[in-house]
């Protein structure tokens, strides 16, 4: 259930602009807000919306999104709120403008 460009969610509160990244479990849109502000809304990709313990991973992601809604630090991504769009959990994101980045810790 991958969204397109031009998909709104929250009734219209959320458009999607692009998808920005996937990987194992989740996957990364950029959308705009009704205040044409940029965010990135993050949730299950569809291959773990597939999963027959699906259920475990979207609570398991429930509950990794409402921690980091809680943290306040100029290193972590703000997230705005978290919200339910259908049946999917997802974490509405500041936006950074940029190129992502891999920090090689070896």
């Amino acid at each position: 259930m991958a969204w397109k460009s031009g998909n709104q969610l929250q009734s219209g509160k959320y458009t999607i602009d692009k998808e920005l990244g996937e990987g194992g479990f989740g996957i990364t849109y950029r959308a705009r807000d009704n205040n044409k502000r940029n965010v990135v809304i993050k949730t299950l990709n569809d291959t773990v919306q597939r999963r027959p313990d699906f259920a475990k991973f979207q609570q398991d992601f429930l509950n990794e999104a409402i921690k980091l809604a809680k943290c306040t630090h100029p290193h972590i991504v703000r997230i705005d709120e978290v919200i339910q769009e259908e049946a999917l959990w997802c974490m509405v994101m500041e936006y950074i403008d940029g190129d992502s980045q891999t920090i090689d810790t070896h």
